[in-house]
C-alpha cells in the first residue's frame, strides 16, 4: 500500500507571540521551541482527521532574526539613511528613524511571508522609499560583522522551516550626510 508521509511546519500563537515580546524588550526571557511532542499533543484533533495511509509529523517552525544584536553576528546590520536638506524635511530625525522601523516591521509581517522565502533588501528599500516618500534620499542596508562587507546582506535566504523575524530598533539606523567606503564598510579594490 502506498503511504504518504507529510512535514507539516508549525509557528504556534504562543511562541510567535513570546518571540515578538523579546524581541521588542518587552520580556528578557528568550522563548523556546515547541517540540514536535509539544505540538502533537496541542493538534491532536488535526492529526486523527488525516487519511489512514498518511503519516504527518508536525515540526516547529524556526524563525531567521535578522539585524539587530539577537540576530546571528554574520546577519547584523545597520541601516545608513541620507535625509534631503533641513529646510526639505517635514520630519525629525528621530520621527524618521522611527518610522523607518515601523516599515520594516510591517514588511517582515508573518503573514506576508512563506516558509523558505529570500529576503532582497531592495524590496524592502522599495517600502521605506514609499513610505516616507521625500523624507529620506537614500537608505542602505550595511553588514556589521567584520567577516561581511558591503552588499553581503542584500539577499538573505532561508531554509524550508524559516521565516524571517526582525530584531531593530532605531539605534540601527544611522543618519549620514553621505555614502563613503568607510560608513558604509565598502572595501578597497586589491
Amino acid at each position: 500500500s502506498v503511504t504518504n508521509i507529510i512535514d507539516v511546519f508549525v509557528v504556534t500563537r504562543g511562541y510567535y507571540t513570546a518571540l515578538t515580546r523579546w524581541l521588542t524588550n518587552k520580556t528578557d526571557v528568550e522563548p523556546q521551541l515547541p517540540t514536535s511532542l509539544d505540538l502533537r499533543t496541542t493538534y491532536a484533533d488535526l492529526l486523527e482527521n488525516r487519511m489512514i495511509s498518511d503519516t504527518v509529523i508536525l515540526h516547529p517552525g524556526t524563525f531567521k532574526i535578522l539585524f539587530g544584536s539577537r540576530a546571528d553576528p554574520s546577519l547584523r546590520a545597520t541601516f545608513k539613511v541620507i535625509r534631503p536638506a533641513a529646510a526639505e524635511q517635514t520630519m525629525t530625525n528621530n520621527e524618521a528613524k522611527v518610522k523607518i522601523v515601523d516599515v520594516i516591521r510591517r514588511f517582515f509581517n508573518i503573514d506576508l511571508w512563506e516558509f523558505g522565502e529570500t529576503f532582497y533588501f531592495t524590496e524592502l528599500a522599495s517600502a521605506i522609499h514609499q513610505d516616507l516618500g521625500t523624507d529620506i534620499n537614500s537608505v542602505v542596508l550595511v553588514p556589521t560583522s567584520a567577516q561581511n562587507q558591503f552588499g553581503d546582506m542584500f539577499e538573505v535566504q532561508s531554509v524550508e522551516d524559516q521565516l524571517f523575524e526582525v530584531d531593530i530598533s532605531t539605534s540601527d539606523i544611522e543618519i549620514v550626510e553621505s555614502y563613503t567606503s568607510d560608513n558604509i564598510r565598502q572595501n578597497d579594490p586589491q
